[in-house]
């Protein structure tokens, strides 16, 4: 399915005739979302619920003003070009340079970055409270509202897109050598990568702790901000079906992605470098912290039914 429709809130100690009939399911239909109730439930209780895709919320206390993602991913392109935008030729980002060496420095490349993380929390940021402000101005959501409780905890949910191609994007300036292929405007258009990195998605902390900073990072920049109605921040690494429009909007990037091509979504690592298998992969998900993605933390898959065992039996066990 392109997207579960039903969420099973799993904990460790549940039944084993339970694990069973969920594993059954799942098998049968493709059609089962997880998450961490052992996680979830210290935060937000017992009687909470999955309001949007991933985002857990206290039911009939809480409320989300939702905010789509930032490009983490063309953020790493403005940083190399001077926070010029790499599709229009437009400058986006102020107070950078590009960069100009042969082969891309990964501490330019940071120093630069940081500074366009800013800019994108900053703008981002504005552009969810006058969203937020006109839509309660014009359609507020009276019946909605009704059923809630008087005092409600409001969120205003960010997120971010193309983790894993950030992440491969300076893993591979780090550890590998990227040279940008410029045009005649001086844009780097595309990279020649020289080595070999470690890709986000195999266990390897040398790629994973790329992927955890920058989750972190971003939510720190996004908490310096105030938000509408005395909101909370919160931020979620999804995207579902969207990676393929962000990708369409985002020109080659420096861990070898070609212009155009769909990002991996959500927290999934970029189809085909996950070498080590699914268990590796997950883990590397594990590692992002949910207290700076408490809107959720989104891993999509897909295992054909042979893989974990020719009977039912052996596939439930």
């Amino acid at each position: 399915a392109p997207e579960p429709n039903l969420t099973v809130l799993w904990s460790e100690s549940f039944p084993q005739g339970y694990k069973d009939f969920c594993a059954k399911v799942s098998i049968d239909t493709s059609a089962i979302q997880y998450e961490n109730d052992d996680l979830m439930r210290p935060q937000f209780g017992d009687d909470y619920g999955i309001a949007c895709c991933v985002s857990p919320m206290r039911i009939g206390k809480q409320m989300q003003f939702f905010g789509a993602r930032a490009n983490l991913a063309k953020a790493v392109l403005y940083a190399i070009n001077g926070g010029v935008d790499e599709k229009t030729g437009i400058k986006v980002v102020p107070g950078i340079e590009p960069m100009t060496d042969e082969y891309l420095d990964y501490d330019k490349v940071m120093a630069n970055y940081e500074i366009t993380k800013q800019w994108v929390a900053k703008t981002y940021t504005d552009a969810l409270n006058i969203i937020h402000y006109m839509h309660d101005k014009y359609a507020y959501e009276r019946i909605e509202m009704a059923l809630h409780d008087e005092e409600i905890l409001r969120t205003t949910a960010c997120g971010i897109a193309g983790l894993a191609v950030a992440t491969d994007s300076l893993s591979a300036i780090k550890h590998a050598k990227v040279k940008p292929v410029r045009n005649e405007e001086g844009l780097a258009v595309d990279f020649i990568i020289e080595g070999e990195y470690p890709a986000y998605g195999n266990n390897d902390d040398a790629a994973d702790s790329i992927a955890v900073s920058l989750v972190k990072d971003f939510m720190q920049e996004i908490r310096k901000h105030t938000p509408y109605r005395d909101s909370v921040y919160t931020q979620s690494v999804l995207t579902i079906t969207s990676n393929v429009v962000y990708g369409k909007k985002t020109g080659a990037t420096p861990d070898g992605r070609k212009a155009g091509v769909p990002f991996s979504p959500g927290a999934n690592p970029m189809n085909g470098r996950e070498t080590k298998g699914v268990l590796a992969a997950c883990a590397s998900v594990a590692k992002l912290p949910f207290e700076d993605a408490n809107d959720g933390i989104s891993y999509t898959f897909s295992v054909v039914p042979s893989t974990i065992g020719k009977t039912k039996e052996e596939q439930i066990t």
